[in-house]
Parts: structure tokens; sequence; C-alpha cells
């Protein structure tokens, strides 16, 4: 049973390791055939690019996507034991609770430091 169990987790990796080299080398290849051009031309005031790279980056708009995927995380932890209610213990309710009740305290926080606003 056990050695079933680790060729089926090796096989899934596998799988998933290739589905993401694909997904990835798809993406380079799109990728070299944009046109970046406009990188070399002037700014509105007349200067010119020192540099190739022009990457312009909403740091309020990074942290706003690094919250959500934090919460979504969190959320994702929880569906197991929403799924499986009936049959944990009072030990994992009181787990439970707390845990909804970090992640509602984070929120409020996040809320009140006004970071889940990204457009100030």
């Amino acid at each position: 049973m056990g050695d079933v169990l680790i060729f089926a987790l090796i096989q899934n990796i596998f799988i998933f390791s290739g589905i993401f080299w694909l997904l990835t080398w798809v993406g380079e290849y799109f990728y070299k055939k944009k046109n970046h051009d406009t990188k070399k031309n002037f700014y509105e005031c007349g200067f010119k690019s020192t540099t190739d790279i022009n990457i312009q980056i909403n740091i309020n708009f990074s942290m706003l996507c690094v919250f959500l995927i934090l919460y979504d995380i969190e959320f994702t932890m929880l569906i197991p034991i929403i799924v499986n209610m009936t049959f944990i213990s009072t030990i994992s309710y009181i787990v439970f609770f707390l845990f909804v009740t970090l992640i509602v305290i984070s929120l409020v926080y996040d809320w009140q430091m006004n970071t889940l606003n990204w457009q100030y």
C-alpha cells in the first residue's frame, strides 16, 4: 500500500513539474516575440532613457497582492477543517476559532493601516 502511494505521489510531481516547465517555455517564447522599441523612445519631458529597462511597479498594489495571496492560503488551510467539522475534537474547535480570529484581526489591522487601498 505504501509503495503505491509513493509511486502516485512521484507520478503527480512529475506531471505537475512537466506542466510547469511547459508553461514556462511557452511564456518565454511569447515574451521574446514582443516589440520593445517603445522603451528606447524619449519621455514627455524630453530626456532620453539611460537604460533599456523601464519597469514601473506600484508598491501599494504589490502589497495588496501579497495580502490577498496570504488570505487565500489561510482560507485554503481552513477547508479541511470545515469539511470534517463533525469528526473533530474540542481542541480542534478551539484551534479553528483561534485561527479564524487571527485572520479577522489581521484583516482589520490591514484595513486600519490602509494597506488594502492601493490608490491613495
